[in-house]
């Protein structure tokens, strides 16, 4: 009987035994399973976030390209002029810009702009700088007045003048056509800078209201916009560029956004021209001093607030304009395109004006 026992209590021990083997086993399988699984997991979850940063990469890249835009949304401090400092050692052949920002080819074609009454296509640049091209006989003059009028001391946007070049992918173009061959290829071209950091603020002022009316500021505005014979000074090609400033204060620069309409004669609908060296150097500038006002002889768009601007508003004005070299002027229209010709004729013409101005009002 006690060895019945004895067998009998072996074989339980030893069924025992077998099962804690099963179970044990049983756990290990089930922990590499799930450490397999957990590994599988992270695996798939390294995966799916290497992929998921690819994709950020490559959205980086295109953001990078296209910049997410940064300019003002909130209105800023309306502002008019800035003190250039010494105007006689500025660079008027890049004016505003430089040669690292000038548009860089490839271009790619993005839409044909039909707003105004110029032909004009928007373009994407190899680093991504969208820009605005203008085509026509308005490409010169926008280029040279920007340059004179950013010198003393007023906002213009960043422009240059390409002789030559080709858009890609151009489709589908209306008034432009003209202007780009099959292969999209193009010459005489103005490429307008459209920042992200920058806010087009559609403000179109007025020359007899605005926020500087009365101010030597405005005054020197205008005496500018005559000189240049600006026949086109109509409330819609002004505006106001909303951006930072270098103390990260907002600040609404009232601009005249196109210069096309200059530098020929000034008159009304069909008397006036535009890139016109003989017309421009035919034209009066002066038409004397009356008591306390200079008399400016225009004729065109801006209306009778073009006519005359306080002497001392002038004498202010006549001593920042004085500042500009022969050199300086010829710069200008060498980075418009303007052939030797028309370049002399432009910049003779311009400085006689400039010495008008300072004898009337007896500056030296």
């Amino acid at each position: 009987m006690k060895i019945l026992a004895s067998d009998k209590w072996a074989k339980r021990v030893s069924l025992i035994a077998l099962a804690l083997m099963f179970l044990t086993v049983g756990t290990f399988s089930s922990d590499a399973s799930s450490q397999k699984k957990s590994k599988d997991k992270d695996k798939e979850s390294s995966s799916s976030s290497a992929d998921s940063q690819s994709k950020k990469d490559k959205k980086g890249k295109k953001s990078k390209a296209n910049k997410t835009p940064n300019a003002p949304t909130e209105p800023g401090t309306p502002t008019l002029w800035e003190d250039r400092g010494d105007v006689s050692s500025l660079d008027l052949y890049w004016g505003i810009g430089s040669e690292e920002e000038a548009p860089k080819p490839p271009f790619t074609f993005d839409k044909e702009d039909v707003s105004g009454t110029n032909p004009k296509i928007k373009v994407i640049d190899a680093n991504g700088v969208r820009w605005n091209v203008k085509f026509d006989e308005e490409v010169h003059a926008e280029v040279a007045c920007s340059r004179l009028v950013w010198a003393v001391g007023y906002k213009v946007e960043e422009s240059y003048f390409l002789p030559s070049g080709k858009v890609d992918g151009v489709t589908k173009l209306g008034r432009a056509k003209k202007f780009v061959g099959s292969d999209g290829s193009i010459t005489n071209a103005m490429f307008e800078k459209r920042p992200d950091n920058v806010a087009r603020r559609n403000i179109l002022w007025s020359w007899d209201s605005n926020p500087f009316n009365g101010t030597k500021e405005l005054s020197g505005l205008i005496i500018m916009a005559v000189m240049l014979n600006n026949w086109d000074a109509k409330v819609t090609n002004n505006n106001a560029l909303g951006m930072y400033d270098d103390e990260g204060k907002v600040k609404d620069y009232y601009i005249v956004a196109d210069w096309g309409g200059t530098l020929g004669k000034m008159g009304n609908f069909l008397s006036h021209s535009k890139w016109d060296p003989d017309a421009f150097t035919k034209q009066a500038f002066i038409d004397g001093v009356s008591g306390s006002s200079l008399k400016l002889h225009y004729t065109g768009k801006g209306g009778s607030t073009m006519k005359q601007v306080p002497l001392e508003h002038a004498r202010w004005f006549a001593g920042i304009v004085g500042q500009l070299s022969d050199n300086q002027i010829s710069e200008a229209f060498r980075a418009a395109g303007a052939s030797q010709t028309e370049s002399s004729a432009f910049s003779a013409r311009i400085r006689q004006k400039i010495n008008e101005l300072k004898s009337a009002t007896g500056v030296r």
